[in-house]
C-alpha cells in the first residue's frame, strides 16, 4: 500500500474532469479500468456511466445521497480479488473512494464526490455475453454523510477508560468491512465512524489539534466540545482512520473548509496527524 501523501487528490463535487489529464496523468491508476486504484496515492478511482450496461453493470444512486455500484468482471461470476476487494477493504488500506459518472461519450466525468463502502449484495446479471452470472453490488455512502452523522450525536460519546483502549478500538473498527457474519453492516460503517470519532476527541485532551487553543465551550455532559475533520478531503471528510481525522474547534474547522488558507491548514494538519499516528 502506497504511503501517505502530503498533497492528497481533492476534486470539486459537479465539475467535470478529463480522466487521463486530470485524473490518472498526476495520481495514476489503470486508464481502462472502472474500478482503479493508484500506486502513488491512498486514493481508488471509481467510474460509472450507461458504457457500463453492455457488461451488465447497473449502478444506481440512492434517494439519501448511497449509490449501489456494480462490481467489475465482465464474464463469469463476479470474484472478490482486485478491484472488487480493493472496495471492501478500503477502510482497511486507509484507502479513499472517489465516485465519478460520465455524462456521455467524448464528455470527461464528472465528480460525485467521497464514498465509503457500506456493505455488498450479491445478484443475478447477464455478463458481456449475455450469459447469467452472479454479480457483485456494493452499497457506498457519502462521506459527507458519516461527518453529519458525526456532528449530530457528538453528545452521544462512548465511554471509553483510557486513550490507549479508545486508539485500539478506533483501529479495530476502521479494519472492518462491514461483511461480518449476523452483524448488519449498515451499522458498522457508522460505528466505526463513531469509534475513531470518539478517540480523536479524547486523543485532543480538550484541546483544538490546528490552533492548539482550548475547546471553546463544554457540552451539556461536561466534555469539551470540538469537532471531527476528515483531513483526506477538505470538503466531504475522509476514510475513518485515526491518520486521516483530526479534532478541531468549530473555527478551525470552518476555516479549513471555507478559509483562504484552507488547503495549506488541511495539509498542516495531515503532516502533524502523521506524526501523531506513526
Amino acid at each position: 500500500m502506497p504511503e501517505p501523501s502530503a498533497v492528497l487528490p481533492s476534486f470539486e463535487v459537479g465539475r467535470i474532469y478529463n480522466r487521463l489529464t486530470d485524473l490518472h496523468g498526476p495520481f495514476g491508476g489503470s486508464q481502462r479500468s472502472g474500478i482503479s486504484p493508484s500506486k502513488n496515492f491512498p486514493v481508488i478511482f471509481l467510474f460509472t456511466g450507461e458504457s457500463g450496461n453492455r457488461h451488465g453493470y447497473a449502478d444506481v444512486p440512492l434517494a439519501d445521497g448511497s449509490f449501489l455500484y456494480t462490481g467489475e468482471g465482465q464474464q463469469a461470476d463476479m470474484v472478490l480479488k482486485r478491484g472488487n476487494l480493493a472496495i471492501l477493504n478500503h477502510s482497511l488500506n486507509a484507502r479513499a473512494l472517489h465516485l465519478f459518472q460520465s455524462p456521455g461519450k467524448g464528455k470527461g466525468q464528472q465528480y460525485l464526490g467521497e464514498f465509503v463502502y457500506d456493505s455488498h449484495t450479491w445478484t443475478d446479471a447477464e455478463d458481456t455475453n449475455g450469459a447469467k452470472r452472479k454479480a457483485i453490488v456494493f452499497k457506498l455512502v457519502p462521506v459527507s454523510r458519516l461527518e453529519h452523522s458525526d456532528l449530530v450525536d457528538v453528545d452521544q460519546l462512548s465511554t471509553v477508560p483510557s486513550l490507549k483502549e479508545a486508539r485500539e478500538r478506533a483501529v479495530a473498527a476502521a479494519k472492518a468491512d462491514g461483511s461480518q457474519v449476523g452483524k448488519s453492516s449498515h451499522r458498522t460503517v457508522y460505528e466505526r465512524s463513531r469509534a475513531v470519532r470518539d478517540y480523536v476527541l479524547l486523543r485532543a485532551a480538550g484541546h483544538c489539534e490546528l490552533c492548539e487553543q482550548p475547546a471553546p465551550f463544554k457540552r451539556k455532559g461536561g466534555d469539551h466540545y470540538l469537532e471531527p475533520h476528515h483531513t483526506t478531503r477538505v470538503s466531504d471528510g475522509g476514510p475513518d482512520h485515526p491518520r486521516f481525522v483530526a479534532a478541531l474547534c468549530p473555527t478551525c474547522h470552518r476555516e479549513v473548509h471555507y478559509g483562504e488558507h484552507a488547503k495549506l491548514k488541511n495539509d498542516g494538519l495531515i503532516e502533524k496527524l502523521r506524526s501523531i499516528e506513526r
